[in-house]
This record gives structure tokens, C-alpha cells and sequence, in this order.
């Protein structure tokens, strides 16, 4: 967990904490009932964790656009394209691609323009049908739009999105 599951400007256990007050509660399997009379204590837990980890690991995202030649940069700009189709050729569906930092209709190369996308990429969401319990990892990717659903909140429009490195104290 100190490896793959690090909180920002908080101690990790109360991160984790929250990851699985708020998620873990969300799958049935994970819930006392559905573990039956084998049953230990905490072992919701523990499993909560194991398989959200052993999801991450099995989502290479850096990988994934690293092969396109989508890497940190401070100076490169890519497009929202570039990294969906990176990412559609990995993962085998289109996730969720989340950006924050200022609207590309606010920055000089985007002034007067209708695309009020955000320029800064933060985060990745990937999408699954599971079958049985989550916890076997038996699933198969799902496009973010399945149920009309937003793709992402970055702005579209060629070379507009910062791909940052980190820098010492970026983690924190």
C-alpha cells in the first residue's frame, strides 16, 4: 500500500481509511454476509485493498501512453485524442480522462475560443463489467460513455493539454 496507494497532504492511513469507507461499501461482496460462516475479521478489508491494487497493477497507464511517446513533460502539450486512443489501445476501452488546472477558453492559446476544457491532466478512470466478485478480477472493460456518461473534462482542441512532470515535492 505504501507503494502503490499514497495519499496527498494526508497521512495514508486516513486515506485509506476513506477509500474504503467510501468505495469498498459500494460491491456486496465485500459486505459480512457474502462472506458466509468462513468469515474472519476484517477480511473485507484486506480484500478491498489486495483488489484495488492488484486493479492498478494491471492498468499500466503510464506504460500505456509511454508507448505512444505520451510522457511527462513541462514543456510538451499533447491532445485529448492522443491520449484516448493510447489509452483505448491498452486497456481495450475508452476511460474517463479527468484534467484540472485553468479552462483552455481562459489561456492565451485558447482566448476567444468555445472549448472550456480544463488543460492540466489529474487522473485516469477505467470502466469494467464485473462478473462474480470484483475481488476474482473477472471482468471486461466498458467504454465510460456506457450510460451516457461523461469521457472527460479536458479540453479538446489539438496540443492543449499539459502532461506534467513530478517534481520534488509535487507528491505532497
Amino acid at each position: 500500500m505504501n507503494k502503490y496507494w499514497v495519499a496527498q497532504n494526508q497521512p495514508n492511513g486516513d486515506f485509506w481509511g476513506h477509500e474504503f469507507s467510501k468505495h469498498a461499501t459500494c460491491f456486496s461482496t465485500f459486505e459480512l454476509p457474502c462472506y458466509g460462516p468462513m468469515y474472519q475479521n476484517h477480511s473485507e478489508v484486506v480484500d478491498f485493498f489486495e483488489t484495488a491494487v492488484s486493479y492498478y497493477q494491471n492498468l499500466p497507464t503510464y506504460g500505456w501512453l509511454s508507448a505512444a511517446d505520451i510522457r511527462p513533460s513541462n514543456e510538451t502539450k499533447y491532445s485529448l485524442s492522443d491520449l484516448q486512443g493510447a489509452l483505448v489501445d491498452g486497456f481495450g476501452a475508452l476511460p474517463y480522462i479527468g484534467c484540472s488546472g485553468p479552462r483552455f477558453n481562459e489561456t492565451a492559446k485558447g482566448n476567444g475560443t468555445m472549448d472550456n476544457g480544463r488543460t492540466v491532466l489529474t487522473e485516469v478512470w477505467y470502466y469494467y463489467h464485473v462478473f462474480g466478485q470484483v475481488q476474482r478480477n473477472q471482468a471486461l472493460p466498458v467504454n465510460a460513455s456506457i450510460n451516457g456518461g461523461s469521457v472527460s473534462s479536458c479540453a479538446k482542441a489539438e496540443g492543449a493539454l499539459s502532461y506534467y512532470e513530478r517534481t520534488e515535492g509535487s507528491e505532497k
